[in-house]
Order: C-alpha cells, then sequence, then structure tokens
C-alpha cells in the first residue's frame, strides 16, 4: 500500500497531527499577512473541514515550490490558484456558525432523492 500524502491526516500519531495543526496554523497566518487583501479567512477555518484540507495543500504546494520546484512556472501557477481560491474563501470570510434552518435537513433528502432517480436512469443508460 503506498504511503498517504503529507496532507491526509488520519492515521498520524497524536504527535505528528499536533505538529501538523500548529505548522498549518503558523503558515495560514503568513499566507494572510503576505497575500492580504487576496486571503482572508474566518478565524473558524479549522473546523471547517473542506477549507482546512484545501489550505493544507496549498501549504504543501507552497513548500514544494520553494524548495523543489525547477521552474518558476510553478510558483506562478500556484500564485494564480491562491488568488483564484482566495475568492472562494472570501465567502467564508463572515462565517457565524449558525445552526442550519429547520428545514436544511429536508432539502438535502430531497436533493439526493432526485439525485437518486438521475443515477438510476444513467445507469439504465448505461445497461441499454
Amino acid at each position: 500500500m503506498a504511503p498517504k500524502p503529507p496532507w491526509v491526516w488520519d492515521e498520524v500519531s497524536a504527535e505528528a497531527l499536533e505538529q501538523s495543526w500548529d505548522g498549518l496554523a503558523a503558515w495560514v497566518d503568513w499566507v494572510e499577512e503576505a497575500y492580504a487583501p487576496w486571503v482572508m479567512l474566518p478565524p473558524c477555518w479549522p473546523v471547517h473541514e473542506g477549507l482546512r484540507t484545501e489550505l493544507t495543500m496549498y501549504w504543501y504546494w507552497h513548500r514544494w515550490v520553494m524548495s523543489a520546484a525547477v521552474n518558476p512556472i510553478d510558483g506562478v501557477r500556484w500564485h494564480n490558484e491562491l488568488r483564484r481560491s482566495a475568492v472562494a474563501w472570501r465567502e467564508l470570510a463572515t462565517c457565524r456558525h449558525e445552526p442550519p434552518v429547520a428545514h436544511h435537513g429536508q432539502i438535502l433528502a430531497a436533493r439526493k432523492v432526485k439525485r437518486d432517480e438521475y443515477l438510476a436512469q444513467a445507469r439504465r443508460t448505461e445497461e441499454a
């Protein structure tokens, strides 16, 4: 079995996990300062799993660009993608962690039912 990439923290020791969180938090502080006003994150970014995962990937990507990349286009690509992602991250910058409205679960359930109908349709088409 191939080793997991370093940005996947599923099966790391408690000590390695703590070091990873500390390193990521320090890097996020740096990137917010260095790339302001582009990068603006909510203080609750650590509890947004998708955002935390994406930031972790950017962190490792940045480390690679700064230490192992041999072509400057890799650094340019990192910067372009960072700016593009920062636009999406900005939507979370005013996160308030309000509980979802009561019918939110019903909406999600209805969407899954509809998705399952389309999934079944797609499978029938594939079989035909």
